[in-house]
């Protein structure tokens, strides 16, 4: 991370502790983006694992880089490190077991006793070596391995790292010292530990996405952020690129096609996932029906496939509550 952004996290931390920032619960209860983190700091405080589940286009690397900094200068700290997997695209198996056991001996400042990381190359050997290193920091400083990205691994060793990490809590009591958080745009059955929770990382709420906007575009043209962020939502790729260089406001009344000019790189992503879905009469269906009514009740037999490409988001606690809504409004325009 760097200085400014960790001089950032600073002040604002000092100013929830002197209660300034908790007043104005108006802003807490639509802070949806603080509320997970929130939730995250308590559950690795405790020294509990976590998955979260990260829609494409969230940020996923600065939410873990401002959880980790809140996480070192609390009480009690936590030091995390947060580690893409992204370089095991197209690796094997055994290639993951190996490059995972040397992340965990290297951040945890662990030797292997039996010979090399090489050697893990059965999932049997690679519980076997991940139980041992779990099982020997029982001092020095509380430590969680933040992994994300997990999308780009292999399906097996990521089976295979929660299943040892679970056995470990179920031989040695809850609470480790070497925790773990996995991160990524996984929503399976797989994806979950026996004894931690599984949290969903949300975009921005609409006061989050204005302060995030001010905190890079200065805070000269707030009505014209709220426009913005009327237009955009709160995703967190698409505020970044609307940011730019920091200089100048994009005017959100203008043409849409020169929004989407603003969005750059990610533009492209967006419209090459909407082209997916697209392919599938009933999926295409569904984005215009969304384009046309802001809200509309669950349908979870096209609501899945829409929230893996990230175009959707689902709200709501029951099955009868539950409402599915695009997660930009820019993202109608590809319906239209």
């Amino acid at each position: 991370m760097s200085r400014p952004r960790l001089d950032r996290r600073l002040v604002l931390l000092r100013g929830k502790r002197r209660g300034a920032f908790d007043r104005d619960q108006y802003y807490l209860e639509r802070a949806e983006r603080a509320r997970v983190a929130r939730r995250a700091r308590v559950l690795l405080r405790r020294s509990e694992p976590v998955a979260l589940v990260t829609p494409r286009w969230s940020h996923v690397e600065r939410f873990l880089d401002d959880l980790a900094v809140d996480l070192l200068i609390g009480t009690p700290s936590v030091e995390c490190r947060a580690l893409s997997v992204a370089p095991l695209v197209g690796r094997t198996a055994y290639q993951a077991w190996s490059w995972l056991i040397e992340a965990f001996s290297a951040f945890g400042d662990l030797t292997i006793e039996e010979g090399p990381a090489a050697l893990a190359v059965s999932r049997q050997g690679f519980r076997h070596v991940v139980a041992g290193l779990l099982a020997r920091p029982d001092r020095g400083p509380r430590r969680c391995l933040m992994i994300h990205g997990l999308e780009h691994m292999p399906v097996d060793p990521l089976r295979d790292l929660i299943s040892a990490f679970d056995e470990h809590v179920a031989r040695n009591g809850p609470h480790p010292r070497f925790n773990l958080l996995l991160a990524g745009s996984i929503d399976g059955p797989h994806f979950e530990f026996a004894a931690g929770e599984r949290l969903v990382l949300p975009d921005f709420g609409e006061e989050e996405a204005v302060l995030e906007l001010v905190e890079r575009l200065g805070a000269g043209d707030v009505p014209r952020l709220r426009a913005l962020v009327a237009a955009l939502g709160g995703v967190p790729a698409l505020l970044d690129h609307a940011a730019g260089g920091g200089t100048s406001v994009p005017d959100a009344d203008a043409d849409r096609g020169e929004l989407w000019k603003v969005l750059g790189p990610v533009a492209t992503g967006v419209r090459d996932a909407f082209g997916i879905v697209a392919a599938d009469d009933a999926l295409l269906a569904r984005m215009e029906d969304l384009a046309k009514t802001p809200e509309l009740p669950e349908d979870p037999l096209r609501d899945g496939a829409l929230m893996r490409a990230g175009l959707v988001r689902v709200r709501g606690s029951g099955p009868k509550t539950r409402k599915t809504s695009l997660r930009s409004p820019v993202f109608g325009d590809l319906a239209g």
